[in-house]
């Protein structure tokens, strides 16, 4: 379970970014919906030969009446912003999908008001979702976040900076987790300051890099390259 708890520590951030506010009138949140998913997609990914993983793309949410009265106000932008998500979370992880997200909320009288269930299924589309370079990274991940983080290297992923602090490091927990061992467990903080986001050493043992320059604290523009041990992220905003 640890994996996992560490997946869903990574993912936390991004879906509470689209699931902001909490639907008035109690109930199941958008932000359960969510966070359920990722989790369902993380659950249920398979290996293909080729070493690529794939995940679940349509999700069924079975939802009380009272839940399914209150969401299907938002069912739209609701649907919309789960498939966001759904991309936005195969894009960080560096899975597949075999078609586009599907969303389906559904109304099932078994379910009692504040819970909920959930089907993933593999539905293949006619051309296969193409993998998320970072091209189709920069356009997932922009839609909610100003700005993001790219890794460089043999390893490409890409977290969008969608909460107004980002904790890096090695140790469970952060916000975006680096298995790195030169990588103090606590690392370095990215923070947002009005419109413009500033990287901040947190005391860390080999020291925050930017462009080959060892920094304290340190004002991001487009471009600049931060090096923490051996892992080099890229500051972008789309």
């Amino acid at each position: 379970m640890g994996i996992l708890r560490g997946f869903e520590k990574r993912l936390e951030g991004l879906v509470e970014g689209f699931f902001a506010r909490a639907l008035p009138g109690g109930g199941v949140q958008p932000v359960e919906l969510g966070k359920r998913m990722v989790r369902a997609m993380e659950e249920e990914k398979t290996a293909a030969a080729s070493g690529a993983t794939y995940v679940p793309n349509a999700f069924a949410f079975n939802l009380s009446h009272k839940d399914h009265e209150r969401l299907s106000q938002i069912s739209s932008t609701l649907r919309k912003e789960l498939s966001a998500v759904a991309r936005r979370a195969v894009a960080s992880e560096g899975w597949r999908m075999v078609g586009p997200p599907e969303i389906h909320i559904v109304e099932d009288t078994t379910f009692k008001a504040g819970t909920f269930g959930i089907t993933a299924q593999f539905v293949e589309a006619a051309t296969p979702e193409p993998e998320a370079g970072p091209q189709t990274q920069l356009i997932q991940m922009s839609l909610d976040a100003d700005a993001e983080l790219v890794q460089i290297g043999k390893t490409s992923r890409t977290w969008p900076l969608s909460k107004e602090a980002v904790v890096i490091g090695r140790m469970e927990g952060c916000d975006i987790i680096l298995p790195d061992a030169g990588v103090s467990r606590r690392h370095a903080e990215i923070r947002r300051e009005g419109d413009e986001w500033v990287v901040i050493d947190l005391g860390s043992t080999n020291g925050t890099e930017i462009n080959g320059k060892r920094v304290n604290r340190h004002r991001l523009t487009p471009g600049d390259r931060l090096a923490l041990g051996e892992t080099t992220l890229e500051f972008r905003r789309p």
